[in-house]
């Protein structure tokens, strides 16, 4: 039996984790359970699957260390950057760490991939998970990833018309079922940037080999170009559920998600991105240039826009500007800090307070 600490197990992909791990209760056990704040949801959980630790991160920010002990796998779906120790404390004792959060490796990227090697990185990410597949027992040269994204709810929207979008626009994701953060994230084409970054770090690969391509469908969840011209990709459901299985049973659990049928199929697009109607989409380029700090300020200005959105503080076509402001303003003493866990948290908590300055001024 795998022992799975499920960190953020109340949000979305938290509770498909435990989907999974119900339709595969001969291979997987729930160790710990690991909450925000939602105490009804986590006690229902807790009444379910019996964990040998539960906590709340709002009560004690400390649980996440205590809940990944012991476990032989932690599928890490908390928001923002609350959880990085934890990711080190688990691969730095053989703990894999299934990863469903791109805050992590956007923001300390160069300090969890330092420390691989008794633990192993499990992508969680549809498109990363994708890759990992293709990548599989294969040995020839990389020549590009193509990431696909599904472009989101505005895609078709005029880019004239974007600035009168509303929040519960763009929570109507076409294709998938996420919490609200990533939703919003999706249809700035946000999601795209911390992507790139992502992928960059676990497959090792510079930016400049990534091209996201745009897959409205989103049964296409990414692509490998090799060297020779071969072309491989990975083609499902748009359900988090399988990723999460694959990262947690490879091949070997029980079949929980809907089957590809190819009789729907009747089409299969492909668009290049369009960098001027979503320029969130081009940071995770940009910004691979600048100092590495400059990626938690970009990744926390987004978040307090995100927040800010939902709450009709300011307009859709506002995000990249105010992402920059915050990333010119912090970069100097970006490149004069090392990256460390401690200068994660102070450029994230002060980026937050800066960028809040700035929505009151929208």
């Amino acid at each position: 039996m795998k022992k799975v600490a499920v960190l953020g197990s109340t949000g979305s992909i938290g509770t498909q984790t435990l989907d999974v791990i119900r339709c595969n209760s001969d291979k997987l056990k729930v160790h710990s359970l690991v909450a925000y704040s939602n105490e009804s949801k986590l006690a229902e959980q807790t009444a379910e699957f019996c964990p040998d630790f539960c906590g709340l991160i709002s009560r004690d920010p400390n649980c996440l260390l205590r809940a990944v002990e012991g476990a032989d796998v932690a599928v890490v779906a908390t928001r923002g950057i609350a959880a990085i120790p934890a990711i080190l404390c688990c691969l730095d004792n053989g703990v894999d760490v299934a990863l469903a959060n791109k805050e992590a490796l956007v923001c300390a990227g160069e300090l969890i991939m330092s420390r691989v090697g008794k633990a192993k990185i499990l992508p969680v990410d549809s498109e990363h998970c994708a890759i990992a597949r293709c990548l599989q027992g294969n040995n020839k040269q990389v020549d590009k990833i193509l990431l696909t994204a599904s472009g989101g709810p505005f895609w078709n929207v005029p880019e004239s018309e974007l600035s009168k979008v509303n929040a519960e626009q763009a929570l109507k994701h076409p294709n998938w079922h996420m919490g609200s953060k990533i939703t919003v994230d999706s249809a700035t084409m946000m999601n795209k940037a911390l992507e790139v970054t992502e992928a960059s770090f676990l497959f090792g690969i510079a930016v400049e080999k990534i091209q996201i391509v745009v897959h409205r469908q989103s049964v296409v969840h990414s692509m490998l170009q090799f060297s020779d011209g071969e072309v491989l990709a990975q083609l499902a459901v748009p359900d988090m559920r399988l990723p999460i299985q694959q990262a947690l049973l490879g091949t070997d659990g029980n079949f929980v998600c809907k089957k590809l049928d190819f009789g729907d199929l009747l089409d299969l697009t492909f668009e290049p991105c369009d960098f001027d109607k979503f320029p969130c989409a081009q940071l995770g380029y940009k910004l691979a240039s600048y100092p590495a700090l400059c990626r938690t300020v970009m990744n926390a200005a987004n978040d307090v826009c995100v927040d800010g959105f939902l709450q009709g503080r300011f307009s859709f076509d506002c995000f990249y500007n105010i992402i920059m402001k915050a990333v010119d303003f912090f970069c100097k003493r970006a490149e004069r800090t090392e990256l460390s866990v401690e200068s994660v948290c102070s450029f994230d908590a002060e980026t937050k307070l800066f960028v809040g300055e700035l929505l009151k001024q929208c």
